[in-house]
């Protein structure tokens, strides 16, 4: 008697910017849960990731993880089916290849739209409504960017250092997300974002964020690739790192030099697109001079 087909819709994202936000969530769950579980004897693998990845995106629950590996199949089921239905090993290294460039270095990291236009804390026992930035940071100002870029430094330094980053996380998320817009009877209750309101904020939200800041900072170094060479590491560059007090006094007096009639109050005030393009277009003219001198 032949056994009876079964037809199986499955679906898998094919870029990071054809990504929903819940399968952003799913890949982030992933990563979070393999980077808890490293250590000398079990090192980061991209390829159970990656099987995690499939499963969770096509809501998979696998019957007999345990039998797999000498099965050679796993017997899966989603909320749908009645019973479970088998898979192989085989079947399974296929899909997951067709999320490589999840880990591939060559691939786009695009997220062009924020992954959560408005989010709701619980304040208190009281919700409340906060919106996340629109695509590229639009609106946002040059001081709101630079403080942007200072705490996000500081998460990766205390990360890197084995330390607690979760206050440089809060302080961040403090100046990304703003107030939602309340109108009629409701405008009155407007409130001020504060780092303390991300008290245990998700880790998969977060490192959700992180995709999306690493994609803005990929766009951003296209657009402006002057402003973010990377400068030379090593033992032969003894240049010291700048704070980032001493970054953004040179950036708003080289600013206020280069358009003239500008303060401090209006460099930090104008929209930082603005800010970055001046930084380019003098980095331009630099560069145009150093080509003329030597060709005197």
């Amino acid at each position: 008697m032949l056994e009876q087909q079964r037809h199986i819709d499955l679906h898998l994202p094919t870029s990071w910017n054809t990504c929903t936000t819940e399968e952003l969530e799913h890949i982030a769950a992933a990563i979070v849960a393999a980077q808890l579980r490293v250590d000398r004897y079990h090192p980061f693998d991209w390829s159970k990731v990656k099987l995690q990845i499939v499963l969770a995106i096509n809501g998979f629950t696998v019957e007999n993880e345990e039998f797999a590996a000498s099965e050679d199949t796993y017997m899966v089921k989603r909320e749908q089916d009645k019973e479970a239905w088998p898979v192989t090993i085989g079947q399974l290294h296929a899909l997951c290849e067709r999320i490589d460039w999840i880990d591939d270095k060559k691939a786009s990291k695009i997220i062009f739209r924020f992954p959560y236009p408005e989010l709701s804390l619980n304040i208190d026992h009281s919700p409340l409504t906060i919106v996340g930035p629109p695509p590229l940071l639009d609106g946002y100002t040059w001081r709101e960017y630079r403080w942007l870029t200072d705490w996000m430094q500081e998460y990766m330094r205390l990360g890197n250092a084995k330390r607690d980053a979760s206050r440089a996380m809060q302080e961040f998320l403090a100046i990304l997300f703003k107030p939602k817009e309340e109108s009629g009877a409701a405008a009155h209750s407007m409130f001020n974002v504060h780092w303390s309101m991300f008290n245990g904020f998700s880790p998969i939200k977060w490192q959700v964020i992180l995709f999306w800041w690493s994609s803005l900072m990929e766009q951003l170094e296209k657009k402006f690739p002057r402003v973010f060479k990377k400068q030379p590491v090593g033992k032969g560059n003894k240049q010291k790192r700048d704070t980032p007090w001493d970054f953004y006094n040179r950036v708003t007096a080289t600013v206020q030099k280069y358009i003239g009639g500008l303060s401090a109050t209006d460099v930090d005030s104008q929209p930082y697109s603005v800010t970055l393009q001046q930084l380019e277009m003098m980095a331009d003219e630099a560069a145009e001079m150093e080509k003329i001198k030597h060709k005197k």
